[in-house]
Formats: C-alpha cells, sequence, structure tokens
C-alpha cells in the first residue's frame, strides 16, 4: 500500500496571505495553519477535485493556492468578509443567510470546501443549500470542517446523493495563531489517492485526539426544535445541557456554549481512555 506523500513547503502565497491579513474575531474568522494550508492545496492542486473549486468561507484556502494555476483562475471565492471585493476577480460576497449562491454560477463548480463560521445544525442546512446551488449536479465533491460530533448532521443535511460516502480523514486541521474551544476534523465525500496527504496524521495535533477522531460517532443525531436556543445569564454548565440551533445566539454566547460542550468530550475522552487503561492492567 502506497504511503501518504510528504507535505512540502509553504507556498510563497500562503505564508504571505498569512502575514499580511489578520484574522478577525468579530467575524469568527480564523486561518489554518500552514501545514493545513499545504495539505488541501495539495489536495486540491492534484487535480482529483476538478478545476472549478467553491471556496464558501474559506479565504485562507483560496488565497493559498498557486496564483497563476488554472485552479485558482477557475475558482471563486464567497465570503461574508468585502475586503477582497476590489482586489479579487474572483471574489463574491456570501452572506449563508441567504443559502445560494448567484444564479449565473450555479451547478458550476466540481468542489465545494466549506468552514462555516459556526458549528450550529441550522448553518450547516444553509451552507449545504449553498453547495447543492453551487455543485455540477452529478459527481460534485465536498471537503467540509467541523467537529467529529456532526458527522451524521452532515449525512442528514447534505442527503444521500452528496453525503453517501462522507468519512472523516485521518488527516485532523489546525489554526494558525487562534486556539479554538473545540478540534476540528475533516470530511470529504470521495475516495482518497492512497498518497494523499489527508491519509496522513497532522503532527501539529496532540496524539490523544487520535483517538477521538478514530471514534465511531453515532448514527443518529439529536433533532433540535427552532425555538429552543441558550438564554443569556446561564452558566457554563447549565449551558452545556441546553439544546440549541445558533440562530439567536450571539458570538459570545455561542462561544461559551461550545466552551462547555468542550469540556464535557475532554472528560468523556478521559473517561473512556481511563477505562481503557485500567482493563490492560
Amino acid at each position: 500500500m502506497a504511503r501518504a506523500a510528504a507535505a512540502p513547503p509553504a507556498s510563497v502565497f500562503m505564508v504571505m496571505f498569512l502575514f499580511e491579513t489578520p484574522e478577525n474575531a468579530s467575524l469568527n474568522q480564523y486561518w489554518y495553519s500552514e501545514a493545513t494550508l499545504t495539505a488541501l492545496v495539495c489536495e486540491l492542486e492534484s487535480g482529483v477535485c476538478g478545476k472549478r473549486i467553491a471556496f464558501l468561507s474559506t479565504p485562507s484556502v483560496y488565497f493559498s493556492l498557486t496564483k497563476d494555476s488554472d485552479i485558482r483562475r477557475e475558482s471563486f471565492l464567497f465570503d461574508l468578509d468585502e475586503q477582497w471585493s476590489t482586489s479579487v476577480a474572483n471574489f463574491r460576497k456570501f452572506d449563508f443567510n441567504d443559502g445560494a449562491i448567484e444564479s449565473s454560477m450555479r451547478h458550476s463548480f466540481d468542489c465545494c470546501v466549506i468552514d462555516p463560521p459556526f458549528i450550529t445544525k441550522d448553518v450547516w442546512q444553509r451552507y449545504a443549500m449553498a453547495a447543492r446551488t453551487a455543485l455540477v449536479r452529478k459527481g460534485g465533491k465536498l471537503i467540509l470542517t467541523t467537529v467529529a460530533e456532526n458527522e451524521a448532521m452532515l449525512c442528514s443535511v447534505f442527503g444521500t446523493d452528496l453525503a453517501a460516502n462522507l468519512r472523516r480523514t485521518e488527516f485532523m486541521p489546525a489554526m494558525h495563531r487562534s486556539v479554538l474551544p473545540y478540534q476540528y476534523s475533516l470530511f470529504v465525500n470521495y475516495k482518497l489517492a492512497s498518497n494523499s496527504i489527508l491519509n496522513s496524521w497532522n503532527t501539529e495535533i496532540p496524539d490523544d485526539f487520535k483517538f477521538l477522531n478514530n471514534r465511531k460517532m453515532p448514527d443518529e443525531e439529536i433533532e433540535y426544535s427552532d425555538n429552543e436556543c441558550l438564554q443569556p445569564h446561564i452558566s457554563l454548565q447549565e449551558s452545556a445541557d441546553i439544546p440549541i440551533t445558533g440562530t439567536t445566539l450571539s458570538f459570545d454566547e455561542l462561544l461559551a456554549r461550545e466552551l462547555a460542550q468542550e469540556n464535557k468530550r475532554i472528560q468523556s475522552v478521559e473517561e473512556l481512555v481511563g477505562g481503557q487503561q485500567n482493563r490492560k492492567r
């Protein structure tokens, strides 16, 4: 069996973007690390995902592409941040609340690379709608990042036609500077080449997360009603037990909720690992 290819050095385009473009916490906008961007760019520039890519809320990946490559020329960046609206011809303002891209570009993309600003189901539903309008009608590819626990939910919102082969990759993404309250997993809906970097472990991520990434997630997702939300002035512990959809939350409230959930996830993993170690003794 072929081994995953070694990652090449970071490109000058990637380094320039990370150096020149500050993250924007008010938009929940954070960049991937150099190693993560390198892995994603290598996957895209291998041609396995086609030449025309829709980058939905993933500017750090778009700007890390080789500038004069066919993929860069054919691909488009869809983002709420208008700082690139005058300098980048292939930029289109995108508000996920609209849930669709402009009609002239529908069903013209081979692949969508998606990293929403929030991990909740209602937000993913809107991105799934945008992906459906963007992708070619048959064989469209997806590269998604979110928490591992969202696996069943992703299958639900993207449907059997797009998510029938959805799977987590061995590679887990890391962030450039920011420390988020949760660890993302990377999902694709197609078979990776045997030498894809996405088949290898990202050494930036602590080995403890290997267990979480390889753990089978529940087949059934938890359904939340539209009016269930986190109320203000609630404790972190209490908020971890309240289902939310995210539509009425401020960023601080959502962050508090996700911090509480992450604490519960870490506790769960520690208990499972501890139990396994005790059984081995």
